[in-house]
């Protein structure tokens, strides 16, 4: 199966809400994985079935100890949880600082995610930059999925994480612009932006900016789910995705350096 990464260059332009909604439409098993290392927001945000709580210890930070032993699927699906509506979750740390000792974890875990037998794997992937100690995971992904808002400062934090990004993966690259559904001449000034790079961004989507749907995501929807603007917007976006994940591609797993400046 297939590791998609989930990203954004600053600022919080929806990249776990994005993770939460791709994951509940994703038409095969899926396993939405926390890598943010600034730490979960699904725990406080999302409950397990009955509206019961998550299980805040049960998580990467849990693999991460029992990863001594090795990686597979199985040791995997033992440290995740499932939210109230089916969606398969790996939690994040509960705090940056249990990062500190997970830095071992994080190359191995990107080539089990892209290699599970039977599951695709949605990376949360946070914020990254040229330290993140989650960039071994963007490396491993068969797809890079940047989320950006349609707004000037995102959009150039945009361009130059992806101009240098390029360099170092093996991957196809894809874009999100998070905007209202109204704001189309935004998010035509974002694909202007790509146009005029020589980044090969093949794939861009346009989420739609929906408070309302959103807020079935943060544990406080009302009304129905498939009627927001950003199920609409999601569910094609969704079935590409999934799509161009399915299609066999010749990765190439190098191990390339990024770079620190």
């Amino acid at each position: 199966m297939a590791l998609v990464a989930l990203a954004s260059a600053k600022g919080s332009p929806g990249v776990t809400t994005a993770g939460l909604v791709l994951g509940a439409l994703w038409p095969r098993q899926v396993l939405l994985a926390e890598c943010d290392p600034s730490g979960s927001d699904v725990a406080i945000r999302m409950t397990a079935p009955g509206g019961t709580p998550l299980n805040s210890d049960r998580g990467l930070v849990s693999l991460a100890a029992a990863s001594r032993k090795g990686l597979g699927d199985d040791v995997i699906h033992s440290h995740s949880q499932q939210l109230d509506g089916g969606l398969d979750v790996l939690l994040g740390v509960r705090a940056p600082e249990q990062v500190g000792g997970m830095g071992g974890l994080w190359h191995p875990l990107g080539i089990t995610f892209n290699q599970m037998q039977q599951t695709d794997v949605l990376a949360d992937c946070g914020r990254i930059g040229a330290t993140s100690p989650q960039l071994p995971i963007i490396q491993s992904a068969r797809l890079i999925v940047m989320v950006c808002s349609a707004t000037g400062s995102s959009v150039a934090h945009l361009r130059e994480r992806l101009a240098a990004l390029v360099h170092h993966v093996d991957a196809q690259l894809g874009v999100i612009v998070v905007a209202d559904p109204k704001r189309r001449d935004g998010v035509k000034q974002v694909w202007s932006v790509l146009d005029a790079m020589s980044v090969p961004v093949r794939h861009r989507w346009h989420l739609a900016y929906d408070p309302v749907g959103a807020a079935f995501f943060d544990g406080r929807g009302h009304g129905r789910l498939e009627k927001t603007q950003l199920i609409r917007s999601a569910t094609d976006i969704t079935a590409e995705m999934a799509a161009l994940v399915a299609t066999p591609h010749d990765f190439d797993m190098a191990q390339a350096a990024f770079p620190t400046a």
